[in-house]
């Protein structure tokens, strides 16, 4: 049976809150259940992950998988339990519902579910987690087989792992960066890694506004246009930081004339005159902007990001999510002539 993202996100949050999934019926007031264990082919429900035999429901008679097959497996979310109901964006369309068919120029609202894991701190978030956990180690060394996992973590008096929800929470989102930077360095596929990015920057965006307020008011802060500016500098500042710090951890560099760079000049020579912009980000086509104030395409600076000669697809506007609902949005390249 197939469900919307949006009946599948909201299937997801009645699991995590009650531990039971809703109740789905169709017209006539059939009730139909759930069960995540099938095979792919023939459609038929089975008692174990993966269909009949257990293996790879990707892979064709015979035995013999296929590359395209191969790369589905990897993007495949984990079987099994409910790890399905919550499925991993790797695309901006994903993390934006309604990008892929809006029209040039039209400002779409981010998916307010792509940054958080929300639910109570009980057993059953926890074990959510460590399935994630399992299933994207396993994605990126399909990926990538000469890499490995350097975990470090709280350990109790006889040496064992404390696992917490949040620590396990964190790890999810590491995880979840180094399959996109896999992606990137192995197969030059750079959409997960501007999904990440954008979840990183937006993570960091909210964390220095809240330390920027605080420094503000500690007087720590020096304002030289109005305490707003102030603050939306400091912001700035410290995304930025963190960014190339998160970059050269996995191995990126932000600093060169790739196509991952963060604060660079990028110029635009389709005038009289060389200008340029300098985006807080740049992953291969998109452009993000941090900013405290609401921009749109009658913002000077971003359609000066969309005339650079790198001709970006998207800008993200990523605000700090304390400053309401409307946050965080895409807008996608207006339909213009050059």
């Amino acid at each position: 049976m197939e469900i919307s993202t949006a009946e599948r996100r909201r299937a997801f949050s009645c699991w995590l809150r009650t531990g039971r999934l809703p109740s789905v019926r169709n017209a006539n007031g059939v009730e139909f259940k759930f069960n995540p264990y099938h095979d792919r082919q023939n459609g038929r429900f089975t008692f174990r992950t993966g269909g009949t035999a257990g293996g790879n429901p990707l892979a064709p008679p015979g035995g013999q998988q296929t590359a395209q097959a191969t790369s589905e497996a990897e993007r495949e979310p984990a079987r099994g339990s409910n790890s399905r109901a919550f499925e991993i964006p790797m695309t901006l369309e994903q993390s934006f519902p309604g990008l892929q068919n809006a029209p040039g120029g039209a400002l779409i609202a981010v998916a307010d579910t792509l940054f958080d894991f929300t639910g109570p701190a009980n057993e059953s978030m926890a074990q959510f987690l460590q399935d994630q956990s399992r299933h994207l180690i396993s994605q990126i060394k399909a990926i990538d087989p000469n890499w490995h996992y350097d975990e470090i973590g709280p350990t109790d008096a006889f040496g064992m792992p404390i696992v917490t929800v949040q620590g396990l929470s964190a790890k999810v989102d590491d995880l979840r960066f180094q399959r996109a930077a896999a992606f990137a360095r192995v197969k030059g596929d750079y959409g997960p890694l501007q999904v990440e990015t954008l979840r990183f920057v937006q993570q960091r965006a909210d964390g220095a506004y809240s330390d920027g307020l605080a420094l503000l008011k500690a007087g720590r802060l020096t304002p030289r246009l109005s305490d707003r500016e102030a603050v939306g500098n400091y912001v700035d500042r410290e995304v930025r930081r963190d960014l190339r710090v998160r970059y050269s951890q996995l191995g990126i560099v932000s600093s060169g004339q790739g196509p991952v760079r963060v604060n660079r000049r990028e110029d635009d020579t389709s005038g009289n005159d060389l200008t340029y912009r300098r985006p807080d980000a740049r992953v291969k086509d998109v452009a993000f902007d941090v900013t405290l104030t609401r921009k749109t395409l009658r913002t000077p600076q971003v359609r000066g990001f969309f005339n650079t000669d790198f001709r970006p697809s998207r800008v993200v506007i990523i605000r700090p999510r304390q400053l309401g609902i409307d946050h965080t949005y895409v807008l996608s390249r207006p339909e213009t002539k050059r």
